[in-house]
């Protein structure tokens, strides 16, 4: 009987054991981030990629509504998307190749509800991997290109 009892106590203390232990010992997967990163495709499509979230994300305050327009900042036309935000700063939302100086990426990146796009109280949001689709578009460059409707088709 005294057997029995010990070996209870032997497989409670390690059950005790690989409770703690065990959280530790877990494997370091990448991030909600580092995943949508990774499954971008190579090149980013500015009508295949980046048009649907503006249009889907942003437009509804920086879209061709003047009256719902915000900050007079308008990402529906090209010229409006490059244009000088701040002529003091000499700020601009989305700067060609630059990550670290295109305002887009700083907003839609920040944690700070007061100055986070598109704001919480819009009931929108920008997934991760969308997140990362216009940084890896504005790191490439942020070729803009006319409505699908409007390319030539080719062969």
């Amino acid at each position: 009987m005294k057997a029995f009892a010990t070996s209870k106590i032997s497989r409670y203390g390690i059950l005790m054991i690989l409770i703690l232990v065990l959280p530790s010992c877990k494997s370091s997967l990448p991030d909600d981030t580092t995943l949508a990163h990774q499954e971008l495709p190579e090149k980013i499509d500015f009508n295949f990629h980046v048009r649907p979230i503006l249009s889907d994300r942003c437009y509804t305050c920086h879209g061709p509504d003047e009256n719902a327009r915000k900050a007079g900042l308008r990402f529906d036309l090209e010229a409006a998307a490059f244009a000088m935000l701040d002529s003091v700063d000499r700020t601009f939302a989305i700067v060609p190749g630059n990550l670290k100086k295109s305002q887009l990426v700083r907003r839609i990146s920040s944690t700070n509800l007061d100055f986070q796009m598109p704001p919480p109280e819009s009931n929108l949001s920008l997934s991760d991997r969308e997140i990362e689709i216009l940084k890896r578009w504005i790191d490439q460059g942020a070729e803009w290109k006319p409505h699908w409707a409007f390319i030539p088709p080719k062969e």
